[in-house]
């Protein structure tokens, strides 16, 4: 009995020496995805999406991110029978930690391009990381 207590006090130190318990994520992958058409027939251009990127992703997380060329597509589940839309897509994916405040600078971001470029949503995934060095 002496050596069960012994293991489970070896055992127990050893796993809440994690970071996290299991199913805590401390990392999260966020991924948004940006629409570049604007209503009226305009496209967001490469010159207001790199000063998008300088003001207001970069501030927000200057460790790093990493811009995607993509092409997609969506119809809007608020309109019934809406059509499909396609259109050229930047997807930024950003690596951050799982808190409260990083969450606000993500929706800040989001609501900043809906705003300056007359966007309805930008779409938005997290998913728990594991970073391995």
């Amino acid at each position: 009995m002496r050596h069960l207590s012994l293991i489970a006090v070896v055992l127990f130190s050893f796993l809440s020496s994690f970071p996290a318990a299991a199913g805590e994520a401390t990392t999260v992958e966020t991924t948004l995805y940006f629409g570049l058409d604007i209503p009226g027939g305009e496209k967001v251009n490469e010159e207001d999406w790199t000063d998008f990127l300088a003001t207001v992703v970069t501030p927000r997380f200057p460790d790093g991110f990493t811009v995607i060329d993509a092409y997609g597509q969506w119809r809007d589940p608020s309109v019934a029978n809406a059509q499909i839309v396609r259109e050229t897509t930047k997807v930024i994916v950003i690596v951050r930690p799982a808190s409260d405040e990083a969450d606000a600078r993500v929706f800040e971001i989001k609501s900043l391009y809906m705003t300056r470029f007359g966007q309805k949503s930008v779409f938005h995934t997290d998913a728990p990381v594991r970073i391995v060095e």
